[in-house]
């Protein structure tokens, strides 16, 4: 992520926001392998859901993960 990101409404990202983005997309990266045990992928999962439903709703970001 550049040192210029900004949400969706141009602000810039915070701290906090860029560690929750970072969260989200390293668990998004997680839960798209295959080679990992059953109760792990759903956790990754379960987790990238809850950071991208906040994300979403602090508007940093506007998508579907699309790791079913």
């Amino acid at each position: 992520m550049t040192p210029d990101a900004k949400d969706l409404l141009g602000r810039p990202l915070t701290d906090d926001e860029r560690e929750l983005l970072d969260l989200y997309r390293r668990l998004k990266d997680l839960s798209a392998r295959t080679d990992l045990p059953p109760c792990v992928l759903f956790n990754a999962k379960e987790a990238m859901v809850k950071l991208w439903n906040a994300a979403v709703d602090l508007g940093l970001l506007y998508e579907e993960p699309r790791v079913d």
